[in-house]
């Protein structure tokens, strides 16, 4: 595989989005169950961080609880903040595929010439 800084920290940024998408997965699924705490995902600073060190797949994305009230069923989930979670995540995630996939046909057409 043809690796670079640039394919690394989309593959680190990917690794972290798909935590984020699960965290709110797992928040949406949860969402009538009494108890449960949502979650948060935090890695962009950790990879801004590893970007500048040179490795960007050294991160690993961090999980905390939200400190959000309890709902009246009992949790914390707040459904439209995580479906709004869930659209930014997989908007960020097209970009970064898109990004991958300019960098593969920039070196498509340095290899080739065409």
């Amino acid at each position: 595989m043809i690796g670079d800084l640039t394919l690394d920290a989309i593959h680190a940024s990917l690794n972290g989005l798909n935590t984020r998408r699960a965290a709110s997965e797992d928040a949406i699924a949860n969402s009538e169950t009494p108890g449960y705490i949502a979650r948060n995902v935090e890695f962009e600073s950790q990879l801004d961080r590893a970007i500048s060190g040179g490795d960007p797949l050294s991160i690993s994305p961090t999980t905390s609880l939200t400190t959000d009230e309890a709902l009246p069923n009992g949790n914390n989930v707040k459904l439209e903040r995580e479906l709004v979670s869930l659209t930014d995540t997989a908007l960020r995630q097209q970009l970064l595929v898109e990004a991958a996939n300019a960098k593969f046909r920039l070196l498509r057409t340095v290899i080739t010439g065409q």
